[in-house]
Formats: C-alpha cells, sequence, structure tokens
C-alpha cells in the first residue's frame, strides 16, 4: 500500500473511531436513564486499530469522542479540561472530591480514585481518550497507584492514554518523583495501550514557595539549569495532545534554561523586593530540612528536587510547547504577567510557611 493509499486509510480509521464513541457515548447515556434495575454495561465487540503518525506528522482526530480527565480538581487538569470545554468536547471529570471538581458545559463528574479500583472501572468505560494526571503520594507507591489507573484504562480499552511525567524521569534519577514516573511509564507500556507521555519539565511557580521570610531560597542546586515550563503551557499542551493521535514521548520545558539565581533575580524584579540563591550543600539541606519535615521521604523530595537540577536533569529544552500548540512557551515573565495573582506569594509581610 502506497503513502497515498495509507493516508486515506488512516483517515477513515479516525472518523469511524470517532463515530463508534459518540455511537456508544449516546447509547450508554440513553440506556442508564432508561434502566431502573442494576447498572446496564454496553459492549461493541469490536476495536479500530488508532490513528498513526503517517508520513512524518501526526494526524489530527477532530472529534475524539468521551475524554476523561483524572485528578480534575487540581490546577493542571482543571485548565486542561477549561481548554477542551471551550472547544465543545465531551469531558467526564474524575476527582476524589466531586464537590472541587470544575462546573463546565458538557462535562459529568464521577468519584475516582486510584485505590479504589471499582471508582475506576466506572470512570474509565466508555471513554476514548484519557488524560492520567499524577497521584498524590510516597515515591513507589504512587506508581502502584498509576499502574492502578493504566490497567483500568486497558480493561475499559481506551484508545489513548496521555500521561503527565516528568522531564528526567529514568531509575538512576536524583528526584524521587522522577525515579517514580519513570516505574509509572514502564506499567503503562506493560499495558500495550497507545499512548502520549509528556514529561514536563518542574513547574516555575514552584519556586514561589521555596523562598523563605527573606527572600531567600537554599538547597543543592549548585550552578544547575533547568528549562522550567508554566502550568499554563503545560495544561494547553495535554489539551492538545488529547486531540491528537498517540504520538510516543515528549519532553513539555519552557523556552530557556535557568539557573536558580537566574529565576530569583528574575522575580525579585517583578515582585520589587530583594531575592535570592544561596546554594546549600546536600547534607546541610538534609540536616535543616529533617528540623521542619519528621517524614523522611519528603526531605528526600525537597532535597532532591534541587540535586535533579544540579544534575543537569532538567536543562534540555524542546520545541514541544510550540509543537502541539502552534504556540511558543511563556517565558517567565510572559507567565506571572498573565496570572499575577501566584505573584502573592512572594509579597513582603505575607504570613508564610516555612520554605521547604
Amino acid at each position: 500500500m502506497g503513502l497515498r493509499e495509507s493516508r486515506v486509510v488512516d483517515v477513515l480509521h479516525c472518523f469511524i473511531g470517532v463515530i463508534r464513541d459518540q455511537v456508544l457515548h449516546v447509547l450508554q447515556s440513553d440506556a442508564r436513564r432508561a434502566h431502573s434495575g442494576p447498572e446496564l454495561r454496553l459492549a461493541i465487540p469490536w476495536r479500530l486499530t488508532p490513528c498513526r503518525k503517517v508520513g512524518g506528522s501526526t494526524m489530527q482526530t477532530p472529534w475524539p469522542g468521551v475524554i476523561l480527565i483524572t485528578g480534575s480538581s487540581g490546577r493542571v487538569a482543571r485548565r486542561t479540561a477549561e481548554l477542551l470545554a471551550h472547544d465543545g468536547h465531551i469531558l467526564r471529570l474524575m476527582t476524589r472530591s466531586p464537590q472541587r471538581a470544575p462546573t463546565l458545559p458538557g462535562a459529568e463528574t464521577v468519584r475516582g480514585d486510584f485505590s479504589e479500583t471499582a471508582t475506576l472501572k466506572n470512570a474509565f468505560e466508555g471513554v476514548s481518550t484519557a488524560l492520567v494526571v499524577s497521584a498524590s503520594g510516597e515515591p513507589g507507591e504512587r506508581a502502584r497507584l498509576h499502574r492502578n489507573a493504566f490497567e483500568a484504562a486497558a480493561r475499559a480499552h481506551v484508545g489513548h492514554v496521555v500521561y503527565l511525567s516528568l522531564q528526567g524521569a529514568a531509575p538512576e534519577s536524583k528526584y524521587p518523583f522522577s525515579r517514580d514516573h519513570y516505574l509509572s511509564e514502564q506499567y503503562l507500556f506493560a499495558t500495550s495501550l497507545p499512548c502520549t507521555v509528556l514529561r514536563n519539565a518542574f513547574y516555575i511557580d514552584m519556586f514561589l514557595e521555596k523562598f523563605d521570610a527573606g527572600g531567600v531560597v537554599r538547597g543543592p542546586a549548585q550552578q544547575g539549569r533547568g528549562a522550567f515550563v508554566s502550568r499554563e503551557d503545560v495544561a494547553r499542551t495535554a489539551a492538545a495532545a488529547l486531540r491528537k493521535a498517540p504520538a510516543g514521548i515528549y519532553d513539555v520545558t519552557g523556552p530557556e534554561a535557568l539557573s536558580v539565581a537566574d529565576v530569583a533575580r528574575r522575580l525579585s524584579i517583578l515582585v520589587a523586593r530583594p531575592l535570592r540563591f544561596e546554594d546549600e550543600a546536600g547534607d546541610v539541606a538534609r540536616e535543616r530540612l529533617s528540623r521542619l519535615e519528621p517524614l523522611a521521604w519528603r526531605v528526600d523530595l525537597s532535597v532532591g528536587w534541587f540535586e535533579a537540577i544540579a544534575a543537569g536533569e532538567l536543562q534540555r529544552t524542546s520545541d514541544t510547547v510550540l509543537r502541539f500548540t502552534g504556540t511558543a512557551p511563556l517565558t517567565l515573565e510572559d507567565y506571572f504577567r498573565a496570572f499575577p495573582e501566584l505573584l502573592r506569594a512572594l509579597h513582603p509581610g505575607r504570613d508564610r510557611a516555612l520554605a521547604r
């Protein structure tokens, strides 16, 4: 089969898959309204091979059916849902706390918890595409929770899973959550589900809570650099990925690699107060933080966050945001000027928790 014929077949598969998802969604909705007995499940006894990359570019799926957003009360998931709802997509919003989920047109809210597999069955059934956002918890345990979600998606025959991972995900990473994300990715790949893995750089606004009351951020980052990214760009990229065919693994980064000292200096200009970075040896940081945090794994996270920056795990920039969204990623200044309320964390005199 030639390239031209292959493209035609792929387009037909995409549209037939979309029609199938829409029909299934309508039938299930009608059946639930009409059926007064035990919960009714409908099944279509066939599946199509998901759309694939052809001719060097990822084909755009014009309407991916019902999209599941996990962790929908969180900042990135909520913003992703808002972007998709604005474009008219049918959404299912999963959260452990349904009262905290956003109210959006064309969206239903379901309770779901990665630790409760029965809730995952209900959440994943009947969806064509799913965004799996990281669960909260201790490294290792968190990866097992993610596995529950991936296995639920596999049982529901979800056609495309988009997983939000971390740049630098690797078994030898300095950052415990990056090691955890690597393990989670292996669990996802083991299901053989069509997927897109978005490895996000550290969020640029994570720095805001790391400055102490005196405007100092301390940690063993040395002169390392990171391509820190805005949550807005992460949400826009996730929303775009959910509209496309499965596309592999991508780093999602900001436009430039900054040192922690660079971040402090540029934030200082925005908030009109002195902010600075003090490098700190790893053992000194661990001892200092252990006096404030009784859980050793949380201390490991705080120290490892800076050590990953020092090791250069996040220094590489990518064109993923531009490639997926058609718009370049926001600079530090552009992001905080667009969302100035985030900078309240650095206002002098604010009652703040001890920097971690």
